[in-house]
């Protein structure tokens, strides 16, 4: 899935470049922009293009250029781009030269936690922003989706649009996009409702582009070893004029992995206990293409209109499964009808008035085919089963501001509506077992909100933020309106001490596809249900964040999530069959404490501890015919090091490790992992290219095993992981990219 990425909706940006007399470009320069009577306003460092660009509504104002082995540079300027700075270096340089100061890694803003990204980036061994992203204190990989330490699910922002696409194109979306283009990330637990979403939210800002018209664009390629071979391959293209930008980005993915499972059963059934014992080897390839177009247009300095088109495009899918054991042996084969393709058109726009508006177009089409074999004692199956999805979703939003002395008011609305079109049919084949019988659902979907909120400050210490949000929700049986509560708080004891306090309310919608009911089956023991009764859940978080020096965070949070919902394994009572089905809980909460600590030991070394303790409860009265309670304390601890082994050459080393406690997933009981990072990058040719050698989870440790021992239930499932990888990326800058900014949420499609 490509990222949708245009330029910043109204920012004001002041874009340059910076250079030596030999017009080569100076990176870490520090730029400090000032008033033209000489009051601070803002600063920031080049990067290593030497570009650079600040955000400020000045139309005159000076710059100050410093840097170690140059002149200091002075000038008034009133224009806001194509700024080129020549340095001139000192006459007389100082060997051995220390400086000691540290620039801040995370600030306070406007009450979002924001980090400087390439100072958090430095010497770190990544290729994209995903990587980045996880680069950023508190936030991990889990199950293929990124998880925020005190917060029970984040959404991506890139330059404050809306993320919302599933966690698999989403990583590939961010896969495509340079780190280096990353200025900014703004962490926020309570997010404002002008962005569309609720709860934790990370938002990506984006450099404001380079500092010339004309092309520009980079390509990249990296090779990965896991048990199988992949590829990865990308451009980007992009043409600015001052009015015009329009970029082409395109990546191919060849992605084949391995799912290994070992199941162990002890089946209660007809007042005896079986044993059964499955062993599933699974292989998965599919090629994967990105596609990207878009324009963006400036009708005058904050009157912007953009479009936008996205596709992704799955071909040669090819996931193949055998299972084995004492109970049956089955073979499982599933390929495409006709490629899985999503396509996705967004125009929105801009006002100077601070009018935002737009209207954006989904489709997404999955036709794909299973042909199943099962052997066993006295019964057989053979048949082929065939899976569709076509999904039609538009989406229409408005939003507005005003400012009024110390105050600024937000409101706007957003209507949703959506048709699902879900099938299954079976050709029955051949044996004694007849399949499940045929499925054919059409669902239609509307969603229609409106918000009021406000931002107050109160002196130069306490800052408030609240919102309230109606909603309409209606699909299949579900007929509701909800009312979503935020407030946001931020008190400045001093520079040095900061705290704020969160709280937001949100609502968790179950994938389409679980909605219809069907029956797939993994094997001949285990089956997958869709449940046409689950229900969405309420969520409620607070979380309450202390910042010291503009280094140490420490956060406490708490989360109430009522009829949270989770899909499980269950031994069936009246017969040998373990089923995965998403059910509704009475309720699950979390309480804990997360602790951020960086550190630097020398000049070689500089770390960062995370420290992520937390109790975890929940409670069914009815899942299937048993009821639990269940709950647990874990502590999920990293510590990043980054290694400097030469100036130059530049080559920096990256080792990190990290380990989870045991933790719980309803009955179930997940195993402590653990694993271990490193990689090496080299930076040459000015700059210009990047060489990476990275291995992750060297150990091959970071999946749990679960148990479930629970009322009825035994069983023990081993997942033998595929995450261990050794891999080798390679990235040439051709000019200076100006990604955009927005993504499609097909999060609840698939069938799966």
């Amino acid at each position: 899935m490509s990222l949708l990425l245009t330029p910043g909706a109204n920012a004001q940006t002041i874009n340059g470049i910076v250079i030596n007399g030999d017009r080569l470009p100076i990176e870490n320069a520090t730029i400090v922009m000032q008033t033209p009577d000489s009051i601070y306003v803002n600063s920031t460092t080049t990067d290593a293009l030497g570009a650079f660009n600040m955000a400020s509504d000045l139309t005159s104002y000076r710059l100050i250029v410093q840097h170690l082995t140059y002149e200091t540079y002075e000038n008034h300027y009133t224009g806001r781009h194509d700024i080129i700075i020549q340095l001139t270096e000192k006459d007389n340089q100082l060997e051995d030269i220390v400086v000691k100061g540290e620039r801040p890694v995370v600030k306070l803003v406007d009450g979002k936690i924001t980090y400087d990204m390439p100072r958090l980036l430095q010497g770190k061994v990544v290729s994209n922003t995903y990587e980045s992203l996880l680069q950023l204190p508190g936030v991990r990989e889990q199950n293929g989706r990124l998880m925020l330490a005190g917060s029970t699910g984040v959404t991506i922002l890139v330059n404050g649009k809306m993320t919302s696409m599933p966690a698999a194109n989403l990583i590939a979306a961010l896969k495509m996009l340079p780190y280096d283009q990353v200025q900014s990330a703004e962490i926020m637990y309570s997010t404002p409702p002008q962005y569309h979403i609720r709860g934790a939210a990370i938002n990506i800002i984006l450099k404001g582009g380079g500092s010339t018209n004309g092309l520009s664009g980079q390509v990249n390629t990296a090779y990965a070893q896991k048990h199988h071979a992949n590829y990865t391959a990308g451009a980007f293209l992009q043409f600015s004029t001052p009015k015009l930008t329009t970029d082409l980005n395109y990546s191919y993915n060849l992605n084949h992995t391995k799912n290994d499972v070992d199941i162990y059963s002890y089946h209660l059934y007809n007042g005896a206990v079986h044993e059964i014992g499955q062993f599933n080897r699974g292989d998965r390839q599919a090629n994967e293409h990105n596609l990207r177009l878009g324009m963006d247009y400036k009708l005058s300095d904050k009157d912007r209109l953009g479009l936008a088109y996205t596709s992704q495009i799955i071909a040669g899918l090819n996931n193949n499964e055998n299972s084995n054991g004492i109970f049956s042996q089955s073979t499982n084969h599933k390929q495409e009808d006709k490629p899985i393709q999503m396509h996705h058109i967004l125009l929105d726009y801009s006002s100077p008035s601070g009018l935002k508006a737009g209207m954006e177009y989904t489709g997404y089409r999955d036709r794909t085919s299973q042909h199943f074999t099962e052997k066993k004692e006295q019964k057989e199956h053979d048949f082929i089963a065939h899976s569709q999805q076509e999904i039609n979703r538009y989406r229409l939003f408005a939003d507005h501001s005003h400012s009024i002395e110390s105050w600024t008011l937000t409101y706007g609305a957003q209507y949703l509506y959506a048709t699902d079109h879900s099938a299954q049919k079976y050709d029955r084949g051949t044996g004694q077992n007849t399949p499940a019988s045929n499925m054919d659902s059409k669902l239609k979907e509307y969603t229609a909100n409106v918000y009021a909120g406000f931002q107050k400050s109160m002196g130069d210490k306490l800052s408030v933020s609240a919102s309230l949000t109606g909603e309409y929700y209606t699909l299949a049986e579900v007929d509701e309106w909800t009312v979503f509560p935020a407030l946001e708080a931020t008190y400045s004891i001093s520079p040095s001490h900061i705290m704020q306090l969160s709280f937001s309310s949100d609502k968790v919608y179950p994938t389409y596809w679980e909605l219809h009911g069907g029956i797939s089956y993994l094997n001949g023991y285990a089956e997958l249900h869709g449940n046409p009764l689950l229900k969405p859940y309420r969520e409620y978080s607070g979380q309450l964040s202390y910042i010291l020096k503009s280094k140490y965070i420490l956060t406490a949070f708490y989360h109430y999530m009522k009829d949270y919902s989770a899909q499980l394994p269950y031994q069936a009572p009246d017969r040998l069959a373990l089923i995965y089905q998403s059910l509704n809980f009475n309720y699950k909460q979390m309480a804990g404490l997360n602790l951020i600590i960086p550190f630097t030991i020398g000049r070689a070394l500089e770390s960062r501890l995370t420290l992520n303790g937390f109790y975890d409860k929940v409670k069914s009265a009815h899942f299937h015919d048993i009821s639990f309670k269940k709950d647990n304390v874990a502590l999920y601890s990293r510590l990043d090091n980054t290694i400097k082994i030469s100036s130059k050459p530049a080559i920096k080393l990256e080792i990190t490790g990290a380990y989870i406690t045991k933790n719980i997933q309803g009955p179930a009981e997940l195993s402590d992992i653990w694993n271990v990072d490193a990689g090496i990058k080299w930076t040459f040719w000015r700059d210009m290219a990047e060489l990476r050698l990275k291995g992750a989870d060297l150990f091959n440790s970071w999946m749990p095993d679960m148990t479930m021992k629970y009322s009825s239930q035994n069983l023990r499932m081993n997942i033998i992981p595929d995450s261990r990888s050794i891999s080798v990326s390679f990235t040439l800058r051709l000019g200076d990219v100006k990604p955009s900014d927005k993504k499609i949420d097909v999060s609840r499609f698939g069938t799966k």
